[in-house]
């Protein structure tokens, strides 16, 4: 997987993309891990599979200091399709937190995602 980044919302987004012809397909990890924690995956999926995977806004490469929001979050993902001019609907993998994160982007566009795998996060989340 090689490393890019570009701007969006003020701050430099970072992620991996394994690159290929294979259909693209979006990872999003959990608290306190990176976009490098889905090299394995992309291994394992290529050469049907081009796997990209966002350090998510406060992690990994991705600028820290930022405001951090579920809309953001979300706001982040689509900004990362426009940037690589990905159109049409695309699986979402979502381990723990990024899995809340895929949630939220299939309920706001529903017709970016075609499927998502969600690990390791209910559907049901009960907070104080």
């Amino acid at each position: 997987m090689h490393r890019h980044s570009f701007e969006h919302d003020g701050i430099v987004l970072s992620f991996l993309d394994a690159g290929g012809a294979g259909r693209p397909l979006v990872a999003l990890h959990g608290h306190w891990m990176g976009a490098s924690d889905f090299s394995a995956l992309a291994d394992d999926l290529a050469p049907d599979w081009r796997v990209i995977a966002l350090d998510q806004r406060g992690f990994g490469e991705t600028d820290h200091a930022v405001p951090h929001s579920m809309p953001a979050y979300v706001s982040d993902v689509v900004a990362l399709l426009d940037q690589l001019s990905i159109t049409e609907p695309v699986p979402v993998v979502g381990h723990s937190f990024g899995g809340i994160v895929a949630y939220h982007l299939a309920a706001a566009h529903p017709e970016r995602i075609s499927a998502m795998v969600i690990e390791d996060i209910g559907v049901t989340i009960q907070d104080d």
